[in-house]
């Protein structure tokens, strides 16, 4: 089975509205609604820059059953690994088994600005790591210690604890991640489009991390998300998606470039025909299934849709009526281990 949902942005739309979004997903019968968590945006004009955490909890407060959660923050540098402990385990006393957390190395788009060095991914990864035994240990543990080559915890205890087992996850575009994501999450997030290296690199380096945790990879969650932009009119609905440009050139996730004003104007070179060749830009159910049917026959479990629609409501409307209904049953080809 496979699972459709979608990411409400803060980078480009305001947080009210937002609002108004998740309660719409809820109200289509949509199971879980994940949300950026940005301190600067991909794109400059028009963009928005509302904080996330607030916001997960008006949106579960509005809320009944739909499950909230970051599709990434970073515990690395802006976010000490203790407070994102303390800030999720207590979203989920109040609004108990409805919330979850996806963590990743993180981008220089948001620690630069916030006062951080932008280190090499060697050392994000490491502090990512610890970041996770830190945040695992708080939710279930007292009094921690902790001394590790980034943090240092001592005498560390969250009075309020989760009341369930909160998911963890981790964002991965490469092998590294995607092994730590198998070994010590709960699942696999990527933003990851390209069929080969899906594929080849990332969905076999989770297996082979589950499979050495003594996991099995197929009971865990392996999401993919994605813009995508849906009007019955196809160049509305093209033309809508032009603010991720700049989210499209890969090296951005990785060096140090914290500008919108700069990212957008590189963001120039990508192309319409690009935009269309790689995301779901729809003006039809039947085109939306079969444009997500590739992704359900890789092994995902979960699709999510980053909703840049003209109008938003008709994108949801009809995930929620035809095209998740249509993918329920979709059985994803198995992809073997490799060497990672």
């Amino acid at each position: 089975m496979v699972r459709i949902s979608f990411m409400v942005a803060h980078e480009q739309v305001n947080s009210r509205d937002l609002l108004k979004d998740v309660a719409l997903m809820e109200e289509n019968g949509l199971e879980r609604c994940w949300s950026s968590d940005h301190y600067m945006p991909w794109w400059h004009t028009g963009a928005a820059g509302g904080a996330t955490w607030p916001w997960l909890g008006a949106a579960l407060a509005r809320t009944d059953d739909i499950q909230v959660g970051t599709s990434v923050t970073a515990p690395i540098l802006r976010y000490n690994p203790a407070i994102v402990a303390q800030v999720f385990a207590t979203l989920d006393n109040m609004f108990p088994g409805r919330t979850f957390l996806t963590v990743g190395t993180g981008e220089s788009l948001n620690e630069v600005p916030t006062g951080n060095q932008w280190p090499p991914y060697p050392e994000r990864l490491g502090r990512l790591k610890e970041a996770m035994q830190v945040i695992k240990r708080l939710w279930s543990e007292d009094w921690v210690d902790f001394e590790g080559t980034y943090y240092t915890i001592k005498k560390s205890n969250l009075y309020t604890k989760p009341e369930t087992k909160i998911p963890l996850y981790v964002a991965a575009l490469g092998r590294q991640s995607a092994e730590l994501a198998g070994a010590e999450s709960d699942g696999l997030v990527t933003n990851e489009v390209n069929s080969t290296l899906i594929k080849e690199r990332l969905l076999p380096a989770f297996e082979q991390g589950a499979r050495q945790a003594g996991k099995d990879p197929d009971s865990m969650l392996k999401a993919v998300l994605m813009p995508a932009s849906y009007d019955e009119d196809k160049q509305k609905a093209l033309e809508s998606m032009g603010y991720w440009k700049g989210a499209m050139i890969k090296a951005f996730f990785d060096v140090n470039y914290p500008d919108p004003r700069d990212i957008e104007e590189n963001g120039q070179a990508v192309g319409n025909d690009t935009i269309e060749k790689m995301m779901p830009v729809i003006s039809s159910a039947e085109e939306g299934i079969k444009k997500l049917q590739k992704y359900a026959d890789l092994g995902f479990t979960d699709i999510i849709l980053v909703n840049s629609s003209p109008d938003r409501s008709k994108l949801i409307e009809l995930v929620a009526g035809q095209i998740a209904p249509a993918l329920e049953g979709a059985a994803g080809e198995r992809v073997t281990t490799a060497e990672a």
